[in-house]
C-alpha cells in the first residue's frame, strides 16, 4: 500500500477507503466523562488503534469541561513526532444543541442552545491547530433526530453553522481541503 503525503491527504482520500478504517472513539476509564483520560492513555489507546488498521477517528465534542478531543489531538501530534510514520486522522464533531438542553428546563426544539457558537469557535481553533490531523468537522452529532428528545435541533440550526464553517473556508480562515459536514443520517 502507498501512503500519501500527510500534507496532501484529505477527507476524500480518506472517506469510504479500504485502507483508512474508521471509527467513532472516547477513550475514557470511568464511568463519567468528569474523569478524563490522561495524554499517556490516549496515546496507548492509539496505538492499539493503529495496529488494528484504524486510521480515522471520530470524536463527539470540544465542550470546555470536557478536553477530550484537544487532548486526543495533541496525543496524535506527539506520535506523530515520535513515530513520523504514524498515520492517523480526526473528524472533529462539535456539538450542538437545542436551548435548554441538558436542564431541568423544557427543551425548546426551535431555538438553539447559546452555547453552540463556543462549540464552534473551539472547533475552529482546533482546525487551525492541527490541520494536518482534522480533515472533517461534523457539525452536530445526532442532533436532528427525534429520539434525541432532551437536545435535538431543527436542521437550520446545522445548516447555519455549516455555512458558517463554509464561509471561514472560502474566507481562508480553514483550510480549504477541509470538509464540513453534519454527521446525521437520514
Amino acid at each position: 500500500m502507498t501512503v500519501k503525503q500527510e500534507s496532501n491527504v484529505n477527507a476524500k482520500d480518506i472517506l469510504g477507503k479500504p485502507d483508512y478504517l474508521a471509527i467513532c472513539y472516547g477513550g475514557y476509564r470511568a464511568t463519567t466523562r468528569e474523569v478524563q483520560p490522561s495524554i499517556a492513555e490516549l496515546k496507548e489507546d492509539l496505538k492499539i488503534l493503529s495496529a488494528m488498521g484504524i486510521k480515522l477517528i471520530r470524536t463527539y465534542n470540544v465542550q470546555v469541561p470536557l478536553p477530550h478531543a484537544a487532548n486526543v489531538l495533541k496525543a496524535i501530534a506527539e506520535l506523530k513526532k515520535e513515530q513520523p510514520d504514524f498515520q492517523m486522522y480526526v473528524m472533529l464533531g462539535a456539538w450542538i444543541d437545542c436551548k435548554n438542553a441538558w436542564t431541568q428546563h423544557a427543551p425548546n426544539h426551535e431555538v438553539e442552545s447559546e452555547e453552540n457558537a463556543g462549540e464552534i469557535d473551539r472547533a475552529v481553533a482546533l482546525a487551525k491547530q492541527y490541520p494536518d490531523i482534522i480533515k472533517i468537522i461534523a457539525v452536530g452529532n445526532e442532533a436532528m433526530v427525534r429520539w434525541a428528545t432532551s437536545y435535538f435541533v431543527r436542521p437550520k440550526v446545522i445548516l447555519k453553522w455549516v455555512n458558517h464553517l463554509q464561509k471561514l473556508k472560502e474566507e481562508g480562515e480553514l483550510p480549504k481541503a477541509l470538509w464540513i459536514t453534519s454527521s446525521d443520517d437520514f
